[in-house]
């Protein structure tokens, strides 16, 4: 069964074509990369999917149904580059409260999603802490517990392992993979495919806001020389990954 379904997806911004005719599907429990040049759509895309951008033609489905932006705001999380937008309290657990509190939850399941969400991401013994205190990976983390204590159905990631150093690069990696361990279907937009494309099954590339390529991520990974992404020359499938350095 599919989680997430696009269909037909056309997005002109200023008279510029952003999006062009972009279909695919995501099933259930998916960990997916989408790669591509600089420009070439896939942070407007996430954006269409979330409902922060309103497309010009085509559908996005949610488990098989046609799901508008309000339905899909509930059922998609979106971390954006830069984690510290998505920053709101004073303290770690209040700001992974802050989504299940809005969303007008009881008292109890929200300390109970916040718990989980903290277990998870390991940030246990960081919950009393000012976010601004966290490092890279550890803020980052923080964002992804705040979207996980509104339990989405689809997790976006836009450039997760941007300006991070070696050790954040390897803690947000590893909070995607217990995701996907957990079931949760994942689609991270990232221009680093050597850092974690080993760890996906599915990868989509982009360029000039179309849909070029798509398949096992095993399959079609060396393709991604063809635009501009770098790949290790020698490197086989398995060695896409910073936690085997």
């Amino acid at each position: 069964m599919n989680a997430l379904q696009i269909e037909n997806l056309s997005l002109v911004i200023n008279r510029r074509t952003i999006l062009d005719d972009v279909s695919f599907s995501l099933e259930k429990g998916a960990f997916a990369a989408m790669c591509g040049r600089n420009g070439a759509g896939k942070s407007q895309l996430l954006r269409c999917i979330k409902g922060l951008v309103k497309p010009d033609s085509g559908e996005i489905l949610i488990d098989n149904v046609v799901a508008d932006a309000r339905t899909r705001m509930k059922k998609v999380a979106l971390v954006f580059q830069n984690a510290d937008m998505q920053i709101v309290s004073q303290s770690v657990e209040k700001d992974i409260a802050f989504g299940p509190e809005n969303m007008g939850l009881d008292d109890i399941e929200v300390r109970r999603r916040v718990e989980g969400a903290l277990s998870l991401m390991g940030l246990e013994d960081k919950a009393k802490q000012r976010p601004q205190s966290l490092s890279g990976g550890e803020l980052r983390k923080c964002a992804i517990a705040g979207i996980i204590a509104m339990e989405p159905d689809v997790i976006l990631l836009d450039e997760p392992f941007a300006n991070l150093d070696y050790p954040s690069t390897l803690t947000v990696m590893r909070a995607l993979i217990s995701l996907h361990e957990k079931g949760y279907t994942i689609l991270v937009v990232s221009h680093e495919a050597e850092k974690f494309l080993a760890h996906t099954d599915t990868l989509f590339i982009m360029d000039n806001g179309k849909l070029k390529e798509q398949g096992r991520s095993s399959d079609i990974f060396r393709r991604l020389i063809d635009y501009d992404v770098y790949i290790p020359e020698k490197a086989g499938f398995e060695d896409l990954s910073w936690l085997k350095h």
